[in-house]
């Protein structure tokens, strides 16, 4: 599929982006070079080699257990408060 300015306008419109006009060359260009990137990729013989799901070699990286604990910062939480009433936080109101 040949890439032209008809198509990057395309492309923006799906995406909801606004291009300006002297920009929709520059896209062009960097659209082909992109794809045709990805030819080169498509190229490549990747037979006997496994996919792999992390960048991290050997076992996944230990996680900490996921536990319930107590949280004692409420009152730190509301002492930076510019304003506060009672246990809430004070804020303009917004209409």
């Amino acid at each position: 599929m040949p890439i032209d300015v008809g198509t990057v306008r395309k492309i923006a419109a799906l995406a909801r982006l606004r291009v300006a006009p002297e920009d929709e060359e520059r896209y062009v260009r960097e659209l082909v070079a992109i794809l045709a990137y990805v030819e080169q990729l498509q190229e490549l013989d990747v037979e006997g080699i496994e996919p792999t799901s992390t960048v991290v070699a050997g076992e996944p990286p230990p996680l900490r257990p996921d536990e319930e604990k107590p949280s004692d910062i409420h009152e730190d939480a509301l002492g930076q408060a510019p304003d506060r009433e009672g246990d809430y936080f004070r804020v303009p109101r917004v209409v």
